[in-house]
This record gives C-alpha cells, structure tokens and sequence, in this order.
C-alpha cells in the first residue's frame, strides 16, 4: 500500500511537471519495492516494472540518459521472467529505450532497438491488437530514420504509421498532427517541398485546433511550417514565425531546450541563406552555448551547429577562425563513430 501510495504521488508530480518531486517519489516508491523479500517482490512483479518504468522516463526527462538506460533494462530483465506473458510490455519498454538510446545521441543504436521491437510486433499478433502500439514504434523510427538521413527507409514507416493513426484515432487527435508533421520533416529533406507544405500546414491546423497559439507544444508545428517556408524561399515569413517561438520556450526553460536549440538553429539557416551572416553567427553561437549546457560534448547535434558556425565563419571571411571551429566539429564527430 506504500509503495502505492508513493507512485500515485510521483504521477501527482508528473502531471504538474515536476520531475524532480515525480523522481523522488519514484524513488522512494523503488527502494521501498527492493526492500521487500523475493515473495513480496514477485506479488508485486507488476507494480515492481511499472514504477522502474516510471522513473526511467522521469530520468529521461531531465536528460540523465545513463540512469534512464539502467532503468528500462532492468524493467526488460524483469519482464523476461514471463516473456509470453508480458510480451506486449517487453515491446513497448524496447520502444522507450529505443526512445532512450536516440536522445542520448546514439541513434544508430536506438534504430536497431526499434527493429526488434518491430520485429516482435510483426511476428505476433500485436500489431493487430495493438496498432496504436505499432504505430508509435513506426511513426518514431521514422522520425529518427529522418535525422539520420535514411529517408527512403523512413518514408514507408511514416506513411503507414500515419494511415493507422487516423483510423484508430479522432482527426483532431495531437497525435495524428504530430505524426503529420513527422511525414512532412521526411518529404522536406526529400525534395517534396510542397507536399511537405502541405502536410505542415495540416498538422499545425490540428494542434491548433487543441492547443492555445502560445502553447510550449505548439511551437514544434511551428517549426516545421517555418521550415517548409524557407525551403520555398519565403525567408522572412519563416524568420518572422520563428522569432514569435522563441519567447515562448524561453519561458518554458529548462523543459524546452531542446526545441528552443532547434528554432535558432533554423534562424540561423534563415539568416545564412539572406546572407546576414553576422546574424547567423549570432545566432548558431546562442544555439552552441545552449547545446552544451545539457548535451555530453561528442553529442551529434553540438557537431551540426559547430559546422553551421564554421561555414558562416568561412562566408563572413575570417578563415583562420573557421578553420578551427570546423577542426572542433570534425573532432566531435569522430568521437560520434
């Protein structure tokens, strides 16, 4: 009954956006499970994955992958004492640490966690009981296929992902805008600008149709409408959706640092592409202080705005002061290998 009591709590956090209290009661909820004798435990095997489950995901949250990573594979091990039994927990606790793997950075590693768990799903009959479960694993490989630039893998994942969605789920649904604006990333890094247009536009109508325009999640659909914008060359129309974000996740710190990376990195593609490399500059050294304030420093992502400031660098003509900024990123992304 405590340790119940713990978790309710920790889930009281949570939904109020506290992970540091959510992670305490967690915590506290974990320590109290592993006092218990081996009887107790597996009465309780239930409860003892849920609450591991529970505070991997609160660790990730805060960015502290390697305690995240522990968590979900002793949930793993946990539920590989009843593998027919639990066979659905086993996928979706793959898929979180797939999750996991790739927003720590190691995206190579998440894509193979992700296949197994698609293989497990296609192999059984989870995908046909559970397509929202199935969906999910594909519309987020795909995303992650995208950033890795394996765009025709990606293509076919968020296409059927997407499909499941919107017939398992209500139009106006976040999560077929998100996975909509998923689809339209992929179609943007393939040329099919205007698709991806499209697709954004789609997506942004959704969430808007749930979510107040000043709204932390918002700002993503804004982002990628931003993005289509500059692809069809309207850079002031995107710089302009992209400055209104900008306030709106700094009010948000720290749970949107990631995002608010993301907006001034494209405002500095913005400015790059007007030639106001003065700006970019600015802006790309904004988005490194930023980056390495919570990112480890071989993360991929401190890589890319490295090379985006060395190449503004190069174009504003300070070539010696490029040249060691683009020997930093070729550094950071051999340790990436």
């Amino acid at each position: 009954r405590r340790v119940e009591s713990l978790y309710f709590m920790g889930k009281a956090c949570e939904l109020h956006v506290n992970p540091q209290e959510a992670q305490m009661y967690f915590s506290n909820a974990l320590q109290a499970i592993k006092r218990c004798g081996q009887h107790e435990k597996r009465a309780m095997a239930h409860m003892y994955s849920v609450v591991l489950g529970s505070l991997a995901r609160c660790y990730e949250d805060q960015e502290m992958f390697r305690e995240s990573e522990g968590l979900f594979l002793e949930q793993l091990s946990l539920l590989k004492e009843k593998p027919e039994e639990n066979r659905r927990h086993i996928a979706t606790t793959l898929h979180n640490l797939a999750m996991d793997y790739c927003k720590s950075g190691r995206v190579e590693k998440g894509i193979e966690t992700f296949e197994q768990v698609m293989e497990m799903r296609m192999r059984t009959a989870d995908s046909a009981n559970d397509p929202l479960g199935a969906s999910a694993t594909m519309v987020n490989m795909g995303g992650y296929l995208v950033q890795n630039c394996q765009y025709e893998r990606a293509l076919p994942l968020l296409l059927k992902g997407v499909a499941i969605k919107k017939e398992c789920l209500p139009y106006e649904h976040f999560d077929v805008a998100n996975s909509l604006r998923m689809l339209s990333t992929c179609c943007e890094m393939m040329g099919e600008v205007n698709k991806a247009m499209r697709l954004a536009e789609e997506a942004h109508f959704i969430a808007l149709s749930r979510l107040p325009r000043n709204h932390a999640d918002i700002v993503v659909f804004v982002q990628q409408l931003a993005a289509c914008k500059r692809k069809t060359g309207n850079l002031d129309e995107a710089i302009q959706l992209i400055q209104q974000c900008i306030p709106i996740q700094k009010s948000n710190l720290p749970a949107s640092r990631r995002n608010l990376c993301t907006l001034l990195n494209n405002l500095g593609l913005c400015y790059q592409d007007k030639g106001m490399f003065r700006e970019a500059m600015r802006t790309w050294e904004d988005c490194l202080v930023a980056r390495r304030s919570f990112l480890p420093p071989d993360h991929p992502s401190i890589g890319y705005t490295l090379w985006n400031l060395g190449i503004a660098c190069k174009e504003k003509g300070d070539v010696m002061a490029a040249s060691e900024i683009l020997r930093e990123c070729l550094s950071v992304r051999e340790r990436c290998l």
